[in-house]
């Protein structure tokens, strides 16, 4: 089991408007238009440190499944519009990847 952070910076005061992006994203995952769809998808933001930082962690199957969901990510004809609307949103953003040990 992979877990998938991303760690997003937002412009200043626009957090609120980047967890709804997220949101939306994740309806477009419930209608199966993935082969490989994340088992669980959760977002967190900032109790502490810098402002207005949000979080998304995916749990993906393995590595291996990594770019073939990202793949079909990309190819979807909603994601080009979905992504316009959040770059201006970010200021910066980092991935991690963590193996979760059972």
């Amino acid at each position: 089991m992979l877990i998938v952070r991303d760690v997003f910076q937002a412009q200043y005061g626009r957090g609120d408007e980047l967890v709804a992006l997220f949101q939306e994203i994740v309806g477009y995952w419930a209608e199966g238009e993935h082969t490989v769809a994340p088992r669980a998808f959760r977002i967190l933001t900032d109790a502490s440190g810098p402002f207005f930082t949000v979080v998304t962690e995916m749990e993906i199957e393995s590595f291996a499944v990594w770019p073939q969901f990202m793949a079909e990510e990309f190819a979807l004809p909603h994601f080009a519009d979905w992504f316009s609307r959040m770059m201006p949103l970010v200021e910066s953003g980092r991935r991690e990847f963590y193996n979760v040990v059972e």
